[in-house]
């Protein structure tokens, strides 16, 4: 069974305006590494130009439910769902996001992803509170 794993911040901004501001794959770049090469293929198709090689990522976004669910297809053609969601607490928001280890990581290359999720997640929060 693969390893799977749940992080969360808590962010003082209302949900609508993180939702928009993460569902702006534009934005990816300014909180993460893998969105620093990211292209678009099409309104619900991107493509990440990493160092592995090519990952596509298809959105599967929802505003209605504050989702931000997507899937990462590996160069190997390896699906990778990560379900993405903000929970609303009033005001403010839960911005949760669940890795799965994909087949072929090893723990090392998985806790490094832990760890980059991690540091995302805490530089969102640190743009949408300036």
């Amino acid at each position: 069974m693969a390893r799977t794993d749940t992080l969360s911040v808590s962010i003082n901004a209302k949900p609508d305006s993180v939702w928009e501001f993460v569902a702006d794959l534009n934005n990816w770049k300014k909180f993460s590494d893998f969105g620093k090469n990211l292209e678009q293929l099409s309104a619900e198709e991107w493509v990440s130009h990493t160092s592995q090689g090519d990952v596509k990522v298809l959105t599967k976004f929802d505003k209605r439910q504050l989702s931000l669910d997507h899937v990462c297809v590996m160069p190997d053609d390896q699906e990778v769902f990560i379900p993405y969601r903000i929970l609303k607490h009033g005001d403010t928001s839960e911005l949760v996001m669940t890795n799965q280890q994909a087949d072929g990581n090893s723990e090392q290359e998985y806790n490094e992803q832990l760890n980059w999720m991690r540091q995302e997640l805490d530089t969102i929060k640190l743009l949408l509170e300036k």
